[in-house]
């Protein structure tokens, strides 16, 4: 069996980290269900180090890079009519129309039994070109229901494409697309995370300092760490008012903030200023103990040098990664609770939820976890749930039958 994936992008957001995990789970796999053996590869819209992971792997990659103005397409490009919107700007101009012949003779040279694609662009591009034998898997990261253009376009390609099949990484996005698509063929699979990978390991305080360019915490410092990219929703400005609030109420306790990511898309004003994050930090009165800490290739240091992992998306989180990649790693979280996330854990038992966008529900949140006894109860659970419940051995037979008609 061959698997072709296609990726929008190339950096390490969420979405591209789980076509790792795909990738990997795929090779991993013997391939008994089908008796076949398998092979992966990956193709990205542009360069990155998604790319190099993705070889390391074993697979193979292509990049195939659209015009400029397609890479800058977001949600207002499209006027929302259909899948022929789509088309009419690909088709406005020689470049778009090149792109479309390459991306369709790269397909056809693959000569894949499945093409997975890993984000909107992706879906709706490859949904338009790949060959009709092809089985399509649509791996649906967001709400589709709340987006203007893609509420309207993927529906139309489900009609269109009867061999697709639509993997949602939540229930909540399974009924979300299923209001919108009720004749799909909908499944729900979970991500998952190497909880070998993400695993407990020695808190590197200093370090992590160092990467923010902070001096090293004094003892028994409590560190609080919101990990994501540049996305606007994902709450940078509600962590900041709440860790602001935090260190008002407990001025003797010793305490350490730090948001990690970096802007990944290239979609234009949906992500936040690393300038607009400190402003922010100093107008909260935390500028001493707060920093900014790109992405790092070792992910799970950053987790381990955290003593709470901070989840707080303002809207709906389709999953929320960062929720199981922490609690792989043996620590405390803390988990705004719409959407997918409240799928991901049991309320005060192996992490605490707290109402979205809520800073004073959040900083209460964080006030319980300043004991210690509390945050090492709620981590070791968190391990022991995250092995249970989200590892890679899962993930390969859950592709593979849906990938089969």
């Amino acid at each position: 069996m061959r698997i072709l994936f296609i990726s929008p992008a190339a950096g390490l957001g969420g979405a591209e980290r789980c076509l790792l995990d795909c990738v990997a789970a795929l090779l991993a796999s013997d391939g008994h269900e089908r008796r076949t053996p398998l092979e992966a590869q990956v193709i990205a819209f542009a360069d990155g180090p998604l790319l190099e992971k993705v070889r390391a792997l074993g697979a193979k990659t292509q990049i195939i890079e659209p015009p400029g103005e397609l890479s800058e397409l977001g949600e207002s490009g499209s006027d929302g009519r259909g899948v022929d919107a789509i088309l009419r700007l690909l088709s406005a101009t020689p470049k778009a129309a090149l792109f479309l012949a390459r991306l369709h003779a790269a397909i056809e040279h693959a000569q894949p039994d499945v093409v997975h694609t890993n984000g909107m662009k992706a879906h709706l591009l490859a949904g338009a070109v790949a060959p009709a034998r092809v089985r399509l898997a649509v791996h649906l990261h967001d709400f589709i229901g709340s987006r203007r253009a893609s509420s309207r376009l993927l529906p139309t390609l489900s009609s269109l494409r009867r061999r697709a099949v639509f993997i949602a990484n939540s229930r909540a996005v399974a009924r979300d697309f299923s209001r919108l698509a009720p004749s799909a063929d909908v499944r729900t699979i979970h991500n998952v995370v190497d909880t070998a990978y993400f695993s407990p390991g020695p808190a590197q305080s200093e370090w992590l300092a160092r990467c923010a360019n902070l001096g090293p915490p004094v003892e028994e410092t409590v560190v609080f760490g919101l990990v994501a990219t540049y996305a606007r929703w994902k709450g940078h400005e509600l962590f900041i008012e709440a860790a602001g609030l935090l260190r008002a109420a407990y001025p003797g306790v010793p305490l350490r903030f730090y948001i990690v990511g970096s802007p990944i898309y290239q979609t234009r004003g949906s992500q936040i200023e690393a300038a607009e994050l400190e402003r922010r930090a100093n107008l909260a009165g935390i500028d001493s103990c707060f920093g900014l800490v790109p992405f790092q290739d070792e992910v799970p240091r950053i987790y381990r040098a955290l003593d709470v992992v901070v989840h707080a998306s303002i809207q709906p989180e389709p999953f929320g990664r960062t929720i199981i990649e922490g609690m792989a790693c043996g620590r405390t979280v803390l988990v705004a609770q719409a959407g997918g996330a409240v799928e991901l854990f049991q309320n005060g038992r192996n992490a605490l939820g707290y109402e979205p966008g809520n800073a004073a529900a959040l900083t209460a949140a964080m006030a319980l976890v300043l004991d210690r006894d509390v945050r090492l109860r709620l981590a070791r659970s968190a391990r022991e749930h995250a092995v249970a419940d989200f590892s890679h051995s899962r993930l390969g037979p859950e592709l593979l039958r849906a990938y089969s008609d």
